[in-house]
C-alpha cells in the first residue's frame, strides 16, 4: 500500500456557527427514550408506567432478582450442585 493512501484529513471545527444547544441534545434524548423503550420490555408490568414508576420498578425488579440469586446460591451450597 502506498503511504498516502493511508494517511487521513481531520476536519476541523468551526469557532463560531455551531449546532445549537438543543441541537446537540437530540441525540442524547433520543438514545434516553429508546433506553427507556428497552427497560420497559424487561421489567414486568412496566408498559404503561411513566418514568418515575418504571424507575422505582426496576428498582423493586433488581431486588427481587438479587433475592432470587441469594436463595439460588444458598440452595445450590445445601444440595452441593
Amino acid at each position: 500500500m502506498r503511504r498516502k493512501a493511508m494517511l487521513f484529513t481531520v476536519r476541523r471545527k468551526k469557532k463560531g456557527g455551531g449546532a445549537s444547544p438543543a441541537r446537540r441534545t437530540r441525540p442524547f434524548q433520543h438514545m434516553v427514550l429508546r433506553r427507556l423503550r428497552e427497560l420497559k420490555k424487561i421489567v414486568p408490568d412496566a408498559l404503561d408506567a411513566d418514568v418515575d414508576m418504571l424507575l422505582r420498578r426496576t428498582a423493586d425488579y433488581i431486588c427481587i432478582l438479587e433475592l432470587k440469586v441469594t436463595v439460588l446460591r444458598r440452595l445450590s451450597a445445601i444440595y452441593g450442585a
